[in-house]
């Protein structure tokens, strides 16, 4: 019975893996149909580089879409403010923009990606730009930390680029001047006192279920004395271990190195890292499921987004570099090959990997509702038609609670709901039918009623849903006229 074990789970996430496909075309007409807006007023910190301070700068009435990240809306406001008003000294920050991809959200981590203007600054007028940014995107609440790349690289501390920036924080005092001293006195202690010292770092863990990856923010203890390559290792043994749910075991890959890492020069100047595995890594990944896409993802963005130093990382394995995948699963060009032209990848080339975690609601063995959390792309987490969808599904062997039941077993949801509509901070669902209505079982129009409002309210603009059937309250155990508000009663 044990030895069918892993071939009943692979089995289950093939299952998983289609109906969730089936569930994304099902979708894609009804999803253009809501683009709304909501205002709303928030606290910006405009950074004053000439004295390393912030200034707190409250606007009102800021108009969002519901259809992107609120912390991406402050984002680009505050750029725009920036360039609007710093000296003629920092002109050059007047073309400051983000790169494609500008803004991602994994958990509650934001990788932002800045045109080069950022690595032209001096050291701490980058880091006072960087944690203006932190600031103003993490005032909202969602997100703790921010990983931000310029140019497709990390920001390093000093003008060497030897001393790698790491995750932002809030910095509740507003002193960039203070925080970098503190970091960069780390790091001088350390080398000359031959300590270690922790640092945030981004991790990136491959999933099971949707073939991508999940940020994880981890403090990490480096050794003073570390070569560049040392420090790798410390950052591929830290992918070897993880809390998270539906992250796959990953193998002590450092064991698979059959040489030390090392930093390589190409033709065109760029430095990259060059990992050497064995062959016996693609069997021991295939035991445990892990897609060899998803780990070149997961080590490239882990490995880039901390060290300032690399601009790619080049992979072999048993001999053979990795110059082109097709990956599987929700991404977005799925069954797609991607060629690594250069010889070697760039956090570019995986940022459509990029999953976050959603909540969705389904009945416990005691006929109540039960929260559970699933990994899905980004993009989809800010798209009330893709949560529905996700319900419409139902539960998961990958999802964080298990054993629970589908709401909508005997309803497809697709099927029935007419339109979604945006209203200021409320969601209007248009049903042709009210198939979730009972004449005498209340709990069960409580549970699917409930389950998919409060799946919807964990967007950031929605506060309540309306339920209607072909434009009008229905008649039902529970009252339509008024919108539902977010409730954990049931």
């Amino acid at each position: 019975m044990q030895s069918s074990l892993p071939l009943i789970r692979r089995f289950s996430a093939l299952l998983c893996a289609f109906a969730l496909l089936l569930s994304a075309r099902v979708s894609l007409a009804a999803a253009d149909r809501i683009n709304g807006t909501y205002t709303i007023d928030a606290i910006l910190y405009i950074p004053d580089f000439q004295s390393a301070e912030f200034q707190e700068k409250r606007v009102e009435g800021i108009e969002v879409s519901t259809r992107a990240p609120l912390e991406k809306t402050l984002l680009t406001l505050l750029l725009e403010e920036i360039a609007e008003g710093v000296p003629e000294n920092y002109s050059i920050l007047r073309d400051l923009s983000l790169l494609s991809p500008g803004y991602i959200q994994s958990r509650t981590t934001a990788l932002i990606h800045l045109s080069g203007e950022a690595l032209q600054l001096d050291p701490l007028s980058r880091f006072t730009l960087c944690q203006a940014i932190t600031n103003t995107i993490c005032a909202p609440g969602k997100i703790k930390a921010c990983l931000i790349m310029s140019d497709g690289k990390a920001l390093p501390l000093d003008e060497a680029q030897t001393i790698p920036t790491g995750v932002f924080a809030p910095n509740e005092y507003s002193d960039p001047l203070a925080a970098m001293s503190q970091l960069l006195l780390r790091h001088t202690e350390s080398e000359t006192a031959d300590l270690h010292y922790r640092a945030n770092t981004a991790l990136f863990y491959p999933t099971s279920a949707g073939h991508g990856v999940i940020c994880e923010v981890k403090a990490l203890t480096y050794a003073s004395d570390d070569t560049p390559e040392a420090a790798v290792r410390t950052i591929i043994s830290g992918l070897s271990d993880s809390s998270m749910y539906d992250v796959p075991r990953i193998p002590l890959l450092n064991d698979f190195l059959i040489a030390d890492p090392v930093l390589e020069k190409t033709d065109d100047g760029e430095s990259i890292m060059v990992l050497k595995f064995d062959v016996s890594l693609s069997n021991t990944l295939s035991e445990n499921g892990i897609l060899r896409s998803t780990l070149m993802a997961a080590l490239t963005m882990s490995l880039q987004g901390y060290f300032p130093w690399i601009s790619g990382v080049r992979c072999e394995i048993g001999g053979e570099p990795i110059l082109a995948i097709v990956p599987v699963g929700l991404l977005d060009g799925a069954n797609e090959a991607i060629s690594f032209e250069r010889g070697y990848m760039m956090w570019q080339d995986f940022a459509h990997f990029m999953l976050t975690d959603v909540s969705l609601y389904f009945v416990n063995d005691g006929g109540e509702l039960s929260e559970t959390h699933r990994y899905i792309p980004s993009e989809w987490a800010f798209d009330p038609q893709r949560l529905i969808d996700q319900l419409n599904i139902g539960p998961s062997y990958y999802d964080s609670v298990t054993e629970l039941k589908g709401i909508f077993e005997e309803t497809d949801l697709s099927e029935i709901l007419s339109g979604i509509t945006a209203a200021e901070h409320q969601i209007i669902l248009d049903f042709k039918e009210p198939a979730w209505i009972s004449a005498d079982n209340l709990s069960s129009e409580q549970n699917a009623v409930y389950a998919i409002v409060n799946t919807l309210t964990q967007l950031q603009w929605c506060r309540r849903v309306l339920i209607t059937v072909n434009g009008s309250a229905p008649q039902g155990m529970l009252s339509y006229v008024t919108p539902f508000m977010r409730s954990m009663d049931y």
